[in-house]
């Protein structure tokens, strides 16, 4: 080859490194949906508005929460699992749609374990069972007391079949060997309403609870955490109330589409672990009952699959159906 020919071809070798190169350094070069599979008011929609509000801030970036409801979050996580895996649409994964989904056993339109790249771990949360303030439950042993005495007549809720607090009552069954029935709701602030007008006995709530805890139109019995929440330090674990063992801990990841390209996973990861370990945001989210726990694509990634089977045992045992 002349030197000429040697130019040209460096010239055009140089220009699509420089294009590729000013291509990854664009994104995102249009807004970013984050993507919300319940309604607006509960923990995740809670976590994902401080969340991405900051994201925008730090990067001079548009970032919007898109809530998509329907069927204890499937109906998001499938749309989101169907988008383009371009960094565009990115999801705030919860057991409900991910690790309880999958271990259901039910016909699913998407795989929860392949059809989602991890970005990172979000928040652990601290649930709490909630009472009304004005009834006869006023530590969990009066809680179970009145069960056993009552098999089948006490009821508790959650926000839809198959979620995490549907499951966490039916573990609460199990461990406490009582008989509770479940009433599934819309939402978590439906549910709260109905235990505090007393259509429901209990209720394992995320942390959106909380304001209402304070302002006494709920009354904690115990956090579902091997430890007590700096919240709430006068209530008790469930486990110290009277269930030995007992545990319950809620998540909130971020997941995209799979196939997304890894140095947008690795800008995602980056930028979120940065809103997440802010000394303001971190003070947002704990007052919120929710404590900051990034973590890398691969560590989501190992802790997803244990979860499903988790919960895939107590789906199993409570003999919960789905279809």
């Amino acid at each position: 080859m002349n030197f000429i020919g040697f130019a040209a071809c460096s010239v055009v070798a140089l220009a699509s490194t420089f294009s590729t190169v000013c291509a990854q350094e664009k994104y995102p070069s249009r807004p970013v949906r984050v993507v919300v599979t319940f309604p607006p008011g509960g923990g995740p929609d809670a976590m994902a508005r401080i969340v991405v509000a900051k994201l925008a801030a730090n990067t001079g970036k548009a970032f919007f929460v898109e809530n998509r409801a329907g069927a204890t979050g499937i109906v998001g996580a499938e749309h989101v699992a169907k988008s383009a895996p371009d960094g565009y649409t990115v999801m705030v994964a919860t057991p409900a749609p991910m690790t309880i989904a999958g271990g259901s056993g039910r016909k699913l339109g998407y795989d929860p374990l392949k059809d989602f790249a991890s970005v990172t771990q979000g928040v652990l949360q601290t649930p709490i069972l909630v009472v009304a303030p004005d009834g006869p439950y006023k530590t969990v042993a009066d809680l179970i007391a009145a069960a056993k005495a009552k098999p089948g007549v006490l009821n508790f809720g959650s926000a839809g079949i198959g979620n995490s607090q549907h499951l966490a009552g039916e573990l609460f069954n199990q461990m406490a060997h009582i008989n509770t029935l479940h009433v599934p709701y819309p939402s978590t602030g439906q549910g709260l309403v109905a235990v505090m007008t007393h259509q429901i006995a209990f209720f394992f709530s995320d942390p959106s609870a909380l304001p209402q805890i304070r302002a006494g139109k709920l009354r904690a019995l115990a956090v579902s955490t091997t430890t007590r929440s700096q919240n709430l330090p006068d209530v008790p674990t469930v486990a110290e109330a009277g269930v030995p063992g007992y545990e319950y801990t809620n998540w909130y990841g971020f997941v995209v589409p799979a196939k997304t390209p890894k140095p947008i996973i690795q800008y995602l990861n980056q930028e979120i672990t940065k809103v997440l370990t802010d000394p303001e945001i971190r003070e947002q989210l704990v007052t919120a009952g929710m404590n900051p726990a990034p973590s890398t694509p691969e560590e989501l990634d190992a802790y997803l699959p244990k979860d499903q089977e988790k919960w895939a045992g107590v789906i199993k045992t409570a003999h919960i159906k789905f279809d």
